[in-house]
């Protein structure tokens, strides 16, 4: 029997792998440890690369040397904005390779961005193998759908060089609406609200029988969770300073330490009041390690996050007005993206739509699926 093709989020904080076995979707995980796999490549002293969950872990040790987040960054100029924005965010090194593209410089040699993200392709490969046993050889893989032609090129370049056959390129609203169920001979519009970890898009959809119409596409390529990660970051600066000495606004490996303890600590607060920060720090080789800790309530993060949310509204606002349509014209709202599990998120959204959106699929797997 021939391997199945596997359906691929390559998304820019977590990656997910899921497949159709005997006309049912399903997601692949990885063991015991779940189904997102770390869009994240550590480059090791040794010369050994870590890729997804292990090298996850190595942004809290060697931050200058693990690439995150790319994702936003595809097709895109050196010299445009967002990877200038970008270069002064990252503790790891970006330069200007051939033609204006993006370069990233690590201890293991200089990689563009479609090697990179081509490391992250082969280890969900290797997640889908090992949940199959057996080999994989194709691949639909989901983009944005204000994804230009450049951008989804770069992305069907890592799926060549992860010796991946990608069949089909699928934006990632269509694939959302499909996990719902949508397309089976109904006529609504829809909304895909899409809240991930880099970007904000906002679809409209019509949906007649099998037939999808975007109606209307809008979105920010720089807001998504990351930058709620660097607004509780910097409200922590001030707070480690005082404690530790430690200026993380001038130490980057510091900055993208807190940065990950704030990342840490806002999923926490999806699902609790409150939760602690945790940032350990070693300043230079052979001395003590830092230790700082500090308590994060939900209504801190709800408050530091309210401006970027606000923001997906004006998207909203921008896509509705592109389709002639009202809020309320819409018969459903979907959530895509780990930013939606924010409770403030999801009471907004349905404030601003006047109805529930659908949660009842995980929102980091809806696309996968």
């Amino acid at each position: 029997m021939p391997a199945p093709a596997v359906g691929i989020d390559l998304g820019t904080t977590n990656s997910v792998v899921a497949v159709s076995l005997a006309g049912r979707p399903q997601v692949l995980s990885d063991g015991n440890h779940g189904p997102l796999i770390p869009s994240v490549v550590s480059f090791l002293e040794s010369g050994e690369r870590l890729v997804g969950r292990t090298a996850r872990v190595r942004r809290a040790i060697d931050p200058a040397h693990t690439v995150a987040s790319v994702k936003r960054l595809l097709g895109r100029p050196f010299k445009s904005e967002e990877v200038r924005r970008a270069k002064s965010r990252v503790a790891f090194d970006l330069k200007e390779g051939p033609d204006s593209s993006v370069v990233v410089s690590t201890r293991g040699g200089d990689f563009s961005l479609p090697e990179i993200s081509a490391m992250v392709l082969r280890e969900v490969r290797r997640v889908a193998e090992q949940g199959l046993n057996q080999r994989i050889d194709r691949c639909v893989v989901t983009v944005p759908a204000n994804f230009n032609e450049l951008q989804r090129s770069s992305t069907k370049i890592a799926g060549r060089i992860a010796e991946l056959e990608v069949i089909r390129i699928l934006n990632e609203p269509t694939a959302a609406a499909l996990a719902y169920g949508y397309g089976r001979g109904t006529r609504e519009k829809i909304c895909i609200y899409d809240f991930g970890g880099g970007t904000f898009d906002v679809t409209l959809l019509e949906l007649a029988g099998n037939v999808f119409e975007v109606l209307a596409t809008a979105g920010d390529t720089f807001l998504g969770g990351d930058d709620l990660d660097a607004a509780l970051a910097d409200w922590l600066v001030p707070h480690l300073l005082r404690t530790t000495k430690v200026d993380a606004l001038q130490d980057r490996v510091a900055y993208d330490i807190l940065r990950d303890a704030a990342e840490s600590a806002k999923c926490a607060l999806s699902t609790q009041e409150a939760t602690t920060a945790e940032f350990v720090y070693q300043p230079r080789k052979n001395a003590d390690p830092l230790r700082f800790l500090h308590r994060i309530t939900r209504a801190e993060l709800e408050r530091l996050a309210a401006p970027f949310v606000s923001r997906t509204f004006d998207v909203c606002n921008e896509a509705l007005k592109l389709a002639g349509l009202k809020a309320n014209d819409l018969t459903a709202v979907i959530l895509v993206g780990g930013s939606t599990r924010i409770p403030s998120v999801r009471q907004r959204v349905a404030s601003f739509f006047g109805r529930d959106p659908l949660t009842n699929l995980p929102p980091e797997e809806v696309v996968a699926l």
